[in-house]
């Protein structure tokens, strides 16, 4: 419940949103939210971002993305491990150059999307005319100022974005202009093909490689850690990757109230039981005892068949009364194992 209540407020483009649904949050759980203030809002929040990078990302997706493509590259030695972040750096940077390249329309499709998306709620907004300018757009009962001359809009999507939001679609298209040309010239297809279009030249192997005539570089020797080894994963940080949520269909044993399987009662269980009486606990003993008893014949017996069987045979003119004994050792072992416990 926190996590959806928490991108809320982390998504607000404006002062006033951030103060609504924090107070969300802070009615739902007082301690996170205390705790949620203790980072400075300006470096998670959009309501604190700056104007004019045009960008309004509040995550770090790239960067685990980088994480997880150079995941192989961590076990290698430091040459060969700069040499794999390079080539995929390289190749990646192609990929996106050959995707830009076949990109028509005038701005990217993300901004595209994004303007779709604006125009579908810009249908509950009324516009307002003022001078210099400027409009009020009322939405829902809610007022938001607009300029168009300087591309703001107090909702500060805009302004954050670049790309017009549903107050600005709503204006714009009330004075019969092109959507379009409101769009912020980071979002053109071109600045996105230049932006791969040069990317990463290749490097010769060592065998192309001059040599210097200096000594070679080698491993310092290796000397094991203390401890168990963590692996070859990333070591995270400190609130980076929280705990996984415990199994719903499992029980902890930590916390757990032991019981007595005899009389019910907690604090102890049927071993040290104080209401069971001797004998009813020496009778228990005995059944807990005897199938231990029964096992230990049985090998016992087993040893004594194997010894039997290898008993010496007489070699010359004795084979009939060898077969004869070993009838008569069959019968005995027969009858023993028949009156055994």
């Amino acid at each position: 419940m926190l996590k959806p209540l928490f991108w809320r407020i982390a998504s607000s483009y404006n002062k006033a949103d951030y103060k609504e649904n924090l107070s969300i949050f802070k009615e739902f759980d007082p301690q996170a939210c205390k705790t949620l203030l203790r980072k400075d809002p300006s470096s998670w929040c959009r309501a604190f971002f700056r104007v004019g990078c045009c960008c309004a990302d509040t995550h770090n997706n790239h960067t685990e993305s980088y994480n997880r493509t150079l995941k192989i590259a961590r076990r290698k030695p430091f040459v060969q491990m700069l040499e794999l972040i390079r080539r995929d750096a390289m190749q990646r940077v192609a990929n996106r150059s050959i995707i830009a390249e076949k990109e028509a329309a005038k701005f990217t499709k993300k901004a595209r999307k994004e303007l779709e998306k604006s125009c579908e709620e810009a249908q509950y907004c009324a516009l307002i005319s003022s001078t210099g300018g400027e409009y009020e757009i009322v939405e829902f009962g809610i007022g938001y100022t607009l300029n168009l001359n300087n591309r703001e809009c107090a909702c500060r999507k805009w302004d954050l974005t670049g790309i017009p939001c549903r107050h600005a679609v709503c204006a714009i298209r009330e004075l019969n202009l092109e959507v379009e040309d409101y769009i912020s010239d980071y979002y053109l297809s071109e600045k996105w093909k230049g932006t791969y279009r040069r990317g990463l030249r290749p490097v010769n192997g060592v065998k192309f490689w001059e040599d210097s005539g200096k000594p070679r570089i080698v491993a310092p020797p290796y000397k094991r850690p203390a401890g168990r080894p963590k692996g070859k994963a990333r070591i995270k940080g400190l609130n980076e990757s929280p705990r996984k949520k415990k199994s719903e269909t499992k029980v902890d044993r930590k916390g757990r109230i032991v019981h007595c399987g005899l009389c019910g009662e907690q604090g102890h269980n049927s071993r040290k039981c104080p209401h069971e009486s001797p004998e009813s606990r020496a009778k228990r003993r005995k059944l807990m005892v005897t199938p231990l008893l029964e096992a230990q014949d049985q090998e016992e017996m087993g040893a004594a068949l194997a010894a039997m069987e290898h008993e010496d045979q007489p070699e010359i003119g004795g084979a009939l009364v060898g077969m004869e004994h070993q009838d008569q050792d069959d019968a005995e072992v027969q009858d023993v194992s028949s009156t055994a416990p």
